[in-house]
């Protein structure tokens, strides 16, 4: 697949976004920066991570206008200049990106891709971020954010989350009962050139992926092109995981 098919999934920023420099992030979800003109805002934090290396205190960073005024954060923390590059923080981009690029067949992933649903309910205590029709049957995919660097990797997580395992342990199950299943790592930002698990962060992550893979679950790694005007997906990285 060209580098040009993938950008056919794209999310566009319109209302541009608001440029600012970060003060702090805190209370998880939550984040004070300092406008241009030197109002301090509250915005929201769309990312439940760590954000390791993602939140230095006055860096750049671009905010999203709310789209209710009733909201009360008025702003979106989209990404943030990290090393002259940006890094896109927002963790529900990535789905639905990967949704359009299932609609558009702009991965091999979905060359026989024929629907695609999203946020479906697989169990009694579990959803999966896209259920994608093909012509060979039933295609699972959960969809993580990267925004970790170690060195030239791209890494995955970037703290401890049994909830990410969970998923790989339905991704697992439904492989075992013949369906496909796959999971997709969009990397917002362009300074790596492969994905790697974060063993040192958690361990146990990286031993159930290594497990979903010998089971069958299909390992994808995307890298986007995130830029203030918009973020794109840009080219498949390799996965190395058995760093």
């Amino acid at each position: 697949m060209s580098e040009a098919g993938l950008e056919g999934a794209r999310h566009v920023f319109d209302p541009p976004l608001i440029a600012g420099r970060l003060v702090r992030r805190y209370k998880r979800f939550l984040a004070e920066v300092t406008l241009a003109d030197g109002q301090v805002v509250t915005a929201h934090c769309p990312n439940s991570g760590s954000m390791l290396g993602c939140d230095p205190p006055g860096a750049p960073v671009r905010l999203s206008p709310a789209a209710n005024p009733q909201r009360r954060t008025k702003y979106g923390w989209e990404m943030v200049l990290i090393d002259d590059g940006w890094v896109g923080i927002n963790t529900a981009l990535p789905n639905e990106l990967v949704a359009q690029a299932a609609r558009l067949r702009a991965l091999p992933l979905f060359a026989d891709a024929l629907e695609a649903r999203r946020e479906v309910k697989v169990s009694a205590h579990a959803r999966l971020d896209l259920l994608v029709r093909t012509s060979q049957g039933p295609l699972w995919v959960e969809v993580k954010n990267v925004t970790l660097k170690h060195g030239p990797a791209a890494a995955f997580p970037d703290a401890r989350t049994e909830r990410g395992a969970k998923h790989l342990r339905e991704l697992a199950r439904l492989k075992a009962q013949g369906d496909r299943a796959a999971l997709v790592f969009v990397v917002q930002r362009g300074d790596v050139e492969f994905f790697a698990p974060a063993r040192a962060i958690d361990p146990d992550y990286a031993a159930e992926l290594g497990r979903a893979v010998a089971a069958g679950v299909e390992v994808v790694v995307v890298q986007a092109r995130v830029e203030p005007r918009a973020v794109a997906l840009w080219r498949q990285l390799p996965a190395r995981l058995d760093r």
